[in-house]
């Protein structure tokens, strides 16, 4: 039996706020799942060394480790492209178990919308 095969409801475009961002290619219901993504999650010394490159722009808190260091992950997919805004109308649970970080509609999101998160900054000094 061949997988289904659903085409993508976003797309990255140019956004006014910043570079490029995704955008919903149709509407969104608030509650509706918007897409699910793989994490590659970093150790506390790797998380450290991205700090300093553009790359920790593009990550997202996990939880600590046992130290209580905070863990982060790089996120694959469009989840990535997702530009911030501080009333966002998406919004992201990572969970670490299953290495996963799912996109779900804040609020109902049009067909033409970008896709905002709220990227809940955690303390930068602790990396």
């Amino acid at each position: 039996m061949l997988p289904k095969i659903q085409a993508s409801s976003v797309e990255v475009k140019e956004s006014p706020l910043h570079g490029r961002g995704l955008y919903a290619t149709a509407p969104f219901r608030k509650g509706a799942v918007i897409g699910v993504y793989p994490l590659l999650i970093l150790s506390h010394a790797d998380s450290k060394r991205l700090r300093k490159t553009r790359l920790h722009h593009y990550v997202f808190y996990v939880d600590e480790d046992e130290t209580g260091a905070p863990r982060t992950a790089v996120a694959f997919g469009m989840i990535s492209m997702c530009n911030h805004s501080s009333t966002p109308n998406a919004a992201f649970t990572v969970d670490a178990g299953k290495a996963v970080v799912k996109l779900k509609a804040a609020r109902s999101i049009r067909a033409g919308d970008e896709i905002l998160i709220d990227y809940e900054d955690f303390a930068d000094e602790a990396l």
